[in-house]
């Protein structure tokens, strides 16, 4: 969830994929219910979400993995015989202008689908629309365990780990390392997150994860710097001064940036192990300052998936826009093929017709075929662990993970049962 930075380093230039090989990923050169819906003319969906701020990273590369599902769609025909146009608008990371620009798109552009936005608490506002109007919403990036618990509605679905599942994963890895003999216990813990509701469910969630797992640790320092803080060196201080030999953050995006930029010179890598949420584009952003060492957790980080269709993405998405795809690229991606499944099973853009072909259904997209649970509309996908690499890679330019550093944590072990879930809902 970061800004990213306009310096960029070289990367190769690859051929796009090949039409087939596109229309493999998609799963969309024909279906048998496409044939019965009329054919011509076009429908709308629309995504709004940040665009601009220190977090509009991960907005931007979330829409442009949504306009490359939606081109590659429309290059193999559509949808039930219908082209797809996207609309955007910038929600500024507040949920009333978030809320505003879905109303928009609701009333004014008739969109049949909605993707996106980043905040989690833009994207409980952007919810709440579209289960009044039932139009059915894709969550990429926006992760609150709320907006499948508490807010939860019939339309509503997420194809990216929850701030119960990430935190879980985090924990699990920790788990593993201090039973190898690797991390020494107990563990002096110190936390800094964003002082809004993902950073304290995060955290949260992490630190129950912990004690579920049976993790000895000691909590010494808590920060809670506002999202998009620019100066964070007093809580810098306040977080060293505790002597933390393990940190987790929550922070993302352009506010991760700033927070390796402003705790280099305090010497705090060669202190003190760091677990966040480094992926691609702050990799890329940081290039040879990237904090060596430090432990990541992804979401789908396509260097480490192991998955064909994830590979002959990013190639895609390198040769359109001239960068490496992050995650919140693929997760977009992966959300529009979602949407695309229940479009094509139902033979309709009917949201409730399309929302209920996808609950329960196992669906192909890029990174493999996907379970979305029927009790909460959430993706049964895992979570990614890694070291973040001392070189730069050759493929990328920037550090990417060390070899043999990849740990994935599994939905089995990391997701609340629907019994959980469900108690939420009510």
């Amino acid at each position: 969830m970061s800004n990213r930075q306009s310096a960029r380093p070289r990367h190769w230039v690859l051929a796009p994929v090949a039409a087939a090989a596109a229309c493999a990923l998609l799963a969309a050169c024909s279906t048998s219910s496409a044939s019965s819906a009329s054919s011509g003319g076009t429908v709308t969906v629309g995504e709004s979400t940040v665009l601009s701020g220190s977090i509009a990273e991960l907005g931007q590369s979330g829409l442009q993995g949504v306009q490359l599902a939606v081109a590659d769609l429309n290059a193999h025909g559509g949808l039930l015989g219908k082209k797809i146009k996207v609309v955007s608008a910038d929600s500024q990371a507040t949920p009333a202008t978030g809320a505003a620009n879905v109303k928009n798109m609701i009333l004014q552009d008739h969109v049949v689908a909605l993707f996106g936005p980043v905040s989690s608490a833009v994207a409980a506002a952007e919810e709440q629309l579209a289960g009044q109007y039932k139009v059915p919403i894709f969550f990429h990036t926006s992760n609150d365990i709320s907006l499948m618990g508490s807010s939860f509605n019939p339309y509503a679905f997420q194809v990216v780990p929850n701030t119960d599942m990430e935190p879980r994963a985090a924990a699990l890895y920790l788990d593993n390392e201090v039973k190898a003999g690797k991390i020494k216990t107990p563990i002096a813990l110190g936390t800094f997150a964003p002082n809004y509701s993902f950073g304290q469910d995060s955290v949260a969630g992490f630190i129950q994860a912990l004690k579920y797992y049976q993790v000895p640790y000691k909590l010494v320092s808590q920060q809670w710097p506002s999202l998009e803080a620019t100066d964070i060196s007093s809580n810098l201080s306040a977080l060293l001064a505790a002597k933390p030999s393990v940190v987790y953050n929550a922070q993302f995006g352009g506010d991760l940036v700033t927070f390796v930029k402003q705790a280099a010179p305090f010497g705090f890598f060669k202190k003190t192990t760091m677990l966040s949420m480094l992926n691609t584009a702050e990799l890329a952003t940081l290039g040879s300052s990237a904090p060596a060492g430090s432990i990541a957790f992804d979401r789908a980080p396509w260097f480490a998936m192991n998955e064909p269709g994830v590979t002959s993405f990013a190639t895609e998405y390198h040769a359109k826009y001239h960068q490496w795809p992050d995650t919140w690229a693929v997760l977009a991606y992966t959300s529009v093929q979602v949407w695309a499944y229940g479009v094509k099973h139902s033979g309709s853009f009917d949201a409730t017709k399309v929302s209920a072909a996808i609950a329960g259904a196992s669906i192909p997209t890029i990174r493999g075929t996907i379970t979305i649970r029927a009790c909460d509309h959430q993706a049964e996908i895992p979570e990614y662990v890694g070291t973040v690499a001392a070189a730069a890679s050759p493929q990328t330019g920037f550090p990417l993970w060390a070899a043999g550093s990849g740990f994935t944590a599994p939905f089995s072990k990391i997701a609340l049962s629907c019994a959980q879930m469900k108690a939420m809902q009510k």
